[in-house]
């Protein structure tokens, strides 16, 4: 019996290690504490995450970075720039919006500031670590008389780089109406700007005017997919509920750009207690399978000048176009990474037998599971819950070479519906443990 008992924690001991901590519920880390945190940008570096933000902290001086595994637990890691280092001095407050990015061998932050002369400008540093320091390389960066924020570089297939920047809403007047418009200006190899900057999105739609004489287009951020062209945005002032994010998208990265007619498509949903969603970037999951959006949204819903603070919620491209699965307040999968379902002590994973997918996740209804077998081989499907004990078989037989779907209703084995919560899909194979994929289950 011991032995038995022995065996079958051992069996068990993958999955019950990919139940813990499998979950997380937005607002994520622990942003609360340090007040005001917003316009997050993600950078995803050798196989670390790199946050960067405007924060209460340091807008007066510069900015801190935040180190993750997983998009999900942060770990502050200190002052990356501030404007009393040698070499920083040309901004003097208004820190915000920073983003960074890798280019041959080094680190370029681009960011926003208010100079002496009280302009708000962009600036560009460079730093031979993602944790800086970062020492400014062009102050400004756009000529001495632009005013702007919100940069933003995209690096396309062949080689050109971008940057998209919106321009400054107090600076520029639009048909009698402060506005801020988003553009995309060329850059050289050297990362400085080449040729005259395009026009790429401007307020129009109904639900970007809801502030009157002020208009915003801000905070692009850009990202291709099988040659299209994606620019999200947000609009509407950003201590506002009606702050959000919609999209366009072109065939060119300088456009003309269409916006989506469904926009926004990420909006404030006071009922779950998410106001003023917006100025996001865009990343993937550990194992490189999932695209989550990052944003801030108001930290109290009641107080939308009380500050914001951090989210992430899945992200897809279906046929209908962009989707994000959010705002969410309810606890999510963990952002995938395979690596936590291999079982290595049995002679390490069978490669010819893989979980490619189960969608929808979370599901509240019925979820397609999709697997594969290389060769023809006796394998089973099953359900566990988060202690390890079976739910459900999908399947026990002969797998045929190629890819399966099965469906699961969230039912157990004697027919019955199982309680919301997290649940372990597991596939066998000759006897072994191959995959796993952990499913959330709401009722």
């Amino acid at each position: 019996m011991k032995n038995t008992l022995l065996l079958v924690c051992i069996f068990f001991l993958p999955i019950l290690l990919f139940a813990q901590d499998s979950t997380y519920t937005n607002p994520v880390g622990n942003f609360i504490p340090d007040g005001d945190t917003a316009d997050p940008y993600v950078l995803r570096y050798n196989g670390k995450y790199y946050l960067y933000a405007t924060s209460a902290q340091t807008h007066t001086y510069g900015y801190k970075v935040w180190e993750s595994d997983d998009l999900v637990n942060w770990v502050p890691r200190g002052d990356c720039f501030r404007n009393d280092w040698d070499g920083n001095s040309w901004g003097t407050a208004n820190f915000w919006a920073p983003e960074v990015v890798y280019y041959q061998g080094q680190f370029y932050m681009v960011y926003s500031a208010r100079t002496a002369e009280g302009k708000l400008q962009i600036a560009l540093a460079k730093s031979s670590s993602p944790l800086g320091p970062f020492i400014n390389d062009a102050a400004p960066l756009l000529g001495d008389e632009l005013e702007a924020i919100d940069g933003h570089f995209f690096f396309d297939d062949d080689g050109s780089i971008y940057l998209y920047y919106s321009i400054e809403v107090n600076y520029n007047i639009v048909n009698g109406h402060h506005t801020a418009e988003i553009y995309a200006q060329k850059m050289s190899h050297y990362m400085r700007p080449t040729g005259d900057p395009v026009l790429v999105a401007t307020p129009e739609q109904e639900w970007e005017l809801k502030t009157g004489d002020w208009r915003w287009n801000e905070g692009p951020t850009v990202f291709k997919d099988k040659g299209t062209y994606y620019l999200m945005y947000s609009a509407n002032v950003f201590n506002s509920p009606d702050y959000g994010i919609g999209y366009a998208t072109a065939s060119s990265p300088t456009g003309p750009f269409t916006k989506y007619s469904g926009n926004p498509i990420l909006s404030s949903n006071l009922d779950i207690g998410v106001s003023g969603p917006g100025h996001n970037s865009v990343t993937w999951s550990p194992d490189g399978t999932e695209r989550f959006i990052v944003y801030h949204a108001h930290i109290n819903p009641d107080d939308p000048n009380g500050g914001r603070t951090i989210y992430i919620d899945r992200m897809r491209i279906t046929y209908t176009g962009l989707v994000i699965d959010g705002p969410t307040r309810t606890p999510q999968p963990m952002p995938s990474d395979k690596q936590t379902s291999i079982d290595t002590r049995r002679g390490g994973i069978l490669r010819d037998f893989k979980i490619n997918s189960v969608y929808p996740n979370p599901f509240n209804g019925m979820v397609v599971i999709d697997y594969q077998a290389s060769v023809t081989e006796q394998a089973m499907l099953a359900i566990y819950d988060s202690s390890g004990r079976q739910v459900r078989v999908l399947y026990n037989g002969r797998v045929p070479n190629g890819r399966t779907r099965t469906r699961w209703f969230g039912k157990n084995n004697r027919g019955h519906y199982v309680a919301s919560g997290v649940y372990i899909c597991a596939l066998f194979a000759r006897g072994r443990l191959t995959d796993t994929k952990k499913i959330l289950f709401i009722k």
